[in-house]
């Protein structure tokens, strides 16, 4: 394997890591020369301190965050919240992958959290274009009394992100870190043939070329060829930020340029971006004004693979690099041309070298943010608030496939003398986001109360198009010039055009009021009315609320001897959020509204020569999904704070449910796409601790062990038929009470040793070989929620040199390994390549065995058992760091103010039942896909 390394001209080429100040304020503490602040939290619209506040909430900050090798933020936060589940499920840079806050509520509809950035709502789409180094803290809200203050779309959490600022009164400091990688190929346990493993098994089965070989020619084969490493080749990543923060006694500012360049495992494939942030801060001298002014700038190109998870063999990269058979040889691909004259199975991997080597997808994306507030102190205990944020995306999509592509010589139509194509796509997002609030804050004696009103307004806009040119002329063609295209009136070359535009506006107006006696106890509630313009005008409006409330024991006259308690809190909420996507995307669900019935004529016959219509009713009553949460939980900081903890125990309930409703064909359609009654129910415990091991400041030496842990349960009640069976030949069972749409199957038990067929369990326990719907059951796990998941860890520092890890666990989850099916297959056998397990396959001679006969005569049955059903449980080492803090002693004298050499590795090692490549994944079956990678680094980071 060659590794290519390419970087910019740097001198050195390290990491960067932060240490962070991990204290609160209590009354017994008995460390008593450290320097206690008390820790603050984010409570919806504003923030509280960590006594005060009666959220659950889950938060890390920027020391787990920073200079970690990931191109979207999100990934970083993997096993280390409580209760949040991060998938990727692709090795794509850039990809975002998806979050679930206590599990998911919604059926067809949003099941993502909302992602607050310094104030401005939006989606993750915006993590791709965020520096991971310009964070200072990410938050993830989970209980009502936080999430009924975002309204219609707090459903789901929120994600509250904080970027980095300077501070008042401080000199001018300036940072850079630079990281430099490598990424690999994580390992399967497929037990894949080679060469002439194959061709022996071709010769048993008579099919391919090794059908007509004798065992002295399969010996004497020579070609072996990885296909694994030829597509999926090792990979570089390199980035490199500077900062430069300074602060007067009224003004800070903070700017940071960054730059990040990650290349892909498939060729085809990565991610450059340049990022600019700069946040200033201001106030008046008498501290009544305060204002803010937050702008972001990046730039993002982003090559993709196409076809990822499907069986196209002339188009999936992935699956040439898993399926090829070995005997084939790099050096046999000579042209496109050439491969048309002979498009067989057998020459899936040349296909798609031709596809390497003359089809490309990027995305170019220009964005800017703007996030602006301001506020003014109009009495000592009144203040006026105003926040404007804008968003402006531009994206620009460029496809092209060369005119001498197999596929475009294979696909061309009869006379078509000009072939190829190329897609020129455009779509420009706008978002703004407006507050206006007024806060009340007034202390009477042992009383505090606040109160706040405010209204916000959001707005999303879309506009896109697209031109699609068929026929390309050679000579002239340029990518993404727009030369070389054929202008002719013949059909063949002229082009698709489409063009689209969405628009999305939120109206919301909400009040809190709060409440504390002596710090001891506080209540606060919540109410807010919304306004969506994706429902009609009389279902517009949604109200949702909440009620939450605490009790400080630990500052009660009876716990004044309880020297081992520091901090003590019990905490509860109660109340509703709502979640206006009844369909996932912003803009989905739009145009045209699904409350509107639609009408559009055939575009060929349908009624003997006469043309009909396609009808698409709505449902004129759509409205909300609702979601009642609860919660209770403590907080805990025990034996001089070296024991901290959260537990939390919940249940949120989501009603209304968007989901088909059965109905009579002759309304015309057989479903009608409402609001039900179906109720979707997820109740779970969280435990977050983390507990100080070794503590010695006169060794300089500290040891921390943390984790994290959730059980979550799913069920649905009121389904509209009972038990409600989806899917023809795999199905799914959904039944009140239960999980929803849990794996409906045959249980699979073996090898019939009389004959090689499969086995399966009826319905009486004992084994057969013909199946029935009647010995079909439901299993105790789905696909969609995980019933457990968390992290653990452990940092370690000693006299400058530390030790960090990560572990990430998810149990409880099935997943159809397709792959796994493709690599047993015999049919696949003389086309592909497959596992040698094959060859330990059932005969009259090799009857102890767990692979049923190649020419088995019940495998029909198989696709509906649970033989490739999967545990997908795993536990994985996420991340491992290594690194040293040059003592500050060493730079005194120096422009240096502190220096860190950092080694790490992610995604170092997985243990599961799950044989392919990455246990991880968001979908119910995996085939062909992108793995996420093995990533090594080392880096540096310097501050002067």
């Amino acid at each position: 394997m060659n590794v290519k390394l390419k970087a910019v001209s740097v001198g050195a080429l390290f990491f960067l890591g932060f240490q962070s100040l991990n204290a609160q304020q209590g009354k017994r503490d008995s460390i008593p020369d450290e320097k206690q602040i008390e820790e603050v939290v984010v409570v919806g619209y504003k923030s509280a301190t960590k006594s005060t506040a009666v959220t659950s909430t889950a938060k890390i900050g920027s020391e787990s965050i920073n200079n970690r090798p990931n191109t979207n933020v999100l990934n970083i936060a993997q096993g280390q919240l409580a209760g949040v589940n991060i998938v990727t499920g692709t090795g794509q840079p850039g990809a975002t992958p998806s979050i679930t806050v206590r599990g998911k509520g919604s059926l067809l509809g949003n099941n993502e959290p909302l992602y607050v950035i310094d104030g401005f709502p939006g989606g993750s789409e915006s993590f791709r274009n965020i520096n991971p180094n310009d964070i200072e803290s990410m938050e993830v809200l989970k209980d009502a009394s936080a999430l009924s203050q975002f309204g219609n779309r707090g459903a789901n959490g929120v994600v509250v992100i904080r970027t980095k600022r300077a501070k008042y009164n401080q000199g001018v400091s300036f940072g850079y870190s630079t990281q430099f990688g490598v990424s690999t190929l994580q390992q399967h346990r497929y037990n894949l043939a080679n060469s002439r493993e194959l061709l022996t098994l071709e010769k048993r089965l008579g099919r391919g070329k090794g059908a007509g070989l004798t065992d002295a020619q399969i010996a004497e084969n020579t070609v072996d060829t990885d296909w694994l490493d030829y597509f999926f080749q090792a990979s570089t990543l390199q980035s490199h930020d500077f900062s430069v923060s300074a602060g007067s006694e009224n003004l800070n500012n903070y700017t940071s340029i960054g730059y990040l360049d990650q290349q892909g495992l498939l060729s085809t494939t990565g991610m450059k971006r340049f990022s600019l942030r700069n946040n200033l801060n201001g106030k008046s001298k008498d501290n009544k004004f305060n204002f803010s002014v937050g702008t972001a700038l990046s730039l993002t190109r982003n090559t993709q693979a196409s076809s990822l998870n499907s069986g196209g063999v002339n188009q999936n990269l992935a699956l040439g690099a898993m399926k090829s058979a070995p005997y084939i040889s790099p050096n046999d691909y000579v042209s496109g041309a050439q491969l048309a004259t002979n498009p067989i199975l057998l020459n899936t991997p040349l296909f798609l070298i031709d596809k390497e080597r003359t089809f490309k997808s990027s995305t170019d994306e220009a964005r800017i943010d703007v996030m602006t507030e301001a506020s003014y102190k109009i009495l000592p205990s009144l203040t006026g608030r105003v926040r404007a944020n804008m968003t402006f995306r531009n994206l620009n999509d460029n496809v092209w496939q060369h005119p001498d592509a197999f596929n475009s010589i294979l696909f061309a139509a009869a006379g078509q003398e000009f072939r190829g194509f190329e897609t020129l796509a455009n779509s420009r997002v706008f978002s703004f986001n407006n507050l206006a609030q007024l806060e009340y804050n007034k202390s009477f004696g042992d009383h505090k109360i606040g109160v706040a009103g405010a209204f916000e307004f959001n707005n999303n806009m879309l506009q896109s198009s697209s031109q699609t040119q068929n026929g390309l002329n050679t000579r002239t063609w340029v990518p993404g010039t727009g030369t070389g295209y054929i202008v002719s009136t013949n059909d063949l070359y002229l082009p698709n055009v489409s063009a689209r535009q969405s628009r999305h506006n939120l109206f919301s107006y909400f009040a809190n009021a709060d409440y504390d006696y002596k710090g001891k106890y506080g209540l606060v509630a919540n109410v807010r009315r919304d306004a969506s313009s994706r429902f009609a005008r009389e279902n517009a409006w949604g109200t949702f609320w909440s009620v939450g409330g605490r009790w400080n024991v630990s500052k009660e006259a009876f716990m004044e001897n309880v020297t081992w308690v520091n901090d003590l809190k019990i905490r509860g909420s109660i109340g509703t959020q709502g979640n206006e996507r009844v369909q996932p995307g912003i803009f989905d669900a739009l145009n045209p509204q699904r409350y509107l019935n639609t009408f559009a004529v055939t575009g060929g016959p349908a009624y003997g020569t006469g043309l009909g219509y396609n009808i698409n009713l709505g449902f004129s009553g759509l409205r909300w999904e609702v979601t009642e949460n609860l919660n209770i939980g403590t907080d805990f900081e025990l034996f001089s704070r070296r024991l901290r903890g959260q537990f939390d125990v919940y249940r949120k309930t989501s009603k209304d449910i968007f989901y088909p409703f059965p109905q009579s064909a002759l309304l015309g359609q057989t479903s009608l796409n409402k609001n039900t009654e179906i109720d979707v129910e997820n109740a779970g415990l969280e435990l977050n601790l983390a507990v100080d091991i070794i503590k010695n400041a006169e060794r300089d030496m500290t040891l921390t062990l943390r984790g994290n842990g959730a059980v979550n349960r799913e069920r649905v009640f009121n389904i509209f038929e009972n038990p409600l069976i989806t899917g023809s030949t795999v199905q799914d069972y959904s039944a009140n009470g239960s999980l929803w749409q849990a794996p409906y199957v045959y249980k699979y038990l073996g090898v019939n040793p009389n004959n090689g067929n499969l086995l399966f369990e009826s319905a009486d326990g004992t084994p057969t070989e013909s199946p029935t719907d009647a010995d079909l059951k439901p299993l105790k796990y789905n696909f969609r929620n995980p019933r457990y998941v968390g992290g653990f860890g452990f940092d370690f520092d000693y006299k400058g040199i530390f030790i960090n890890s990560t572990f990430n666990y998810v149990a409880g989850l099935y997943r159809y390994d397709y792959d796994l099916s493709g690599y047993y297959n015999p049919n696949d056998v003389g086309q592909f390549n497959v596992s040698k397990d094959l060859l330990n396959a059932w005969t009259p001679t090799n009857t102890n065995t767990d692979i049923p006969s190649n020419t088995a005569s019940n495998r029909n049955f198989e696709q509906r058992s649970d033989r490739f059903l999967v545990d997908s449980s795993y536990l994985r080492l996420r991340n491992l760091q290594i690194g040293y803090r040059i003592p500050a002693d060493v730079l005194k004298g120096t422009f240096v103010k502190s220096l860190m050499v950092m080694v790490q590795g992610e995604n170092l090692y997985t243990w599961s039942k799950w044989r392919g490549f990455d246990a991880e994944s968001n979908r119910a079956a995996d085939q062909y896909g992108y793995p996420t990678p093995r990533i090594f680094t080392l880096g540096i980071d310097v501050k002067f």
